[in-house]
């Protein structure tokens, strides 16, 4: 035998503005060889790091070094023989991004990107608070097709979650704004998160009993399937009332 069971799907979200913001910017060193092209580099990162003024040092890291001979290099913006590029990745909290790219800027540096996203364990709290909203509205969405057909829904089965179609290749880029012209105060950023519920439904039985003139009651049993049942009670009441009962509806396999 197996129970009756309705299988819904729903998305919840939550949002929220960015707590984080990482700057790439870089510093550009040219010279007769590598090693002058590259002692540059490495003096114009040291002067950037010195100027930021909002930040500590450990929120400052090199992510690429790079030196280069122009002669191979696809129209390079130098005449000199050679010229090293030293990237950097600095992590700040939003409202001090914009100090922090004019810091840079003024110390000689250029900036490639700027990300305004969210700390980890904040994205990991909005989608758990997405998930549980979701779930909800699963669980709201099953009860009003279940009562259309005449059933009320009881326990959860089972439950997983699914991806939801954002537009974005993935969430990682949802939650990024890479311009560098980008307004530097970002609006909030939206997490959403998809269920699958499934759902045990019963059958709802309705019992009505109404008072006669001949102070006797009747009692009805019946539900939106099955054909009404009718029986006769025998006492002085001076009231009608209605109760709802529930039964688990099972159906036989075959």
């Amino acid at each position: 035998m197996s129970c009756k069971s309705i299988t819904v799907e729903a998305v919840g979200r939550c949002e929220s503005v960015p707590d984080q913001a990482t700057i790439e910017a870089f510093a550009i060193g040219e010279g007769k060889s590598a090693n002058d092209a590259r002692g540059i580099a490495k003096d114009r990162v040291l002067t950037i790091q010195e100027s930021i003024t909002d930040i500590s040092k450990d929120q400052i890291r090199t992510v690429e070094i790079q030196v280069q001979d122009t002669d191979e290099m696809f129209d390079p913006a130098t005449d000199a023989p050679f010229q090293a590029t030293e990237r950097l990745a600095i992590d700040c909290l939003p409202e001090n991004a914009e100090s922090v790219v004019m810091d840079i800027a003024n110390a000689g540096g250029q900036i490639q990107t700027i990300q305004f996203q969210l700390h980890t364990d904040t994205l990991r709290e909005l989608q758990n608070k997405a998930i549980n909203a979701a779930m909800k509205r699963a669980r709201e969405k099953a009860e009003h097709i279940a009562a259309a057909e005449g059933f009320t829904v009881t326990e959860m089965q089972e439950a997983a979650t699914k991806d939801v179609d954002t537009g974005f290749e993935n969430l990682a880029q949802e939650l990024l704004a890479s311009n560098p012209d980008t307004d530097l105060h970002p609006s909030p950023m939206t997490v959403s998160e998809g269920v699958e519920a499934v759902y045990e439904l019963s059958e709802q039985w309705v019992a009505e009993i109404r008072l006669h003139d001949n102070h006797r009651s009747s009692m009805s049993v019946h539900n939106s399937r099955c054909p009404r049942i009718s029986q006769l009670l025998y006492s002085p009441l001076h009231l009608a009332w209605r109760i709802e009962y529930h039964w688990n509806l099972v159906e036989n396999d075959d």
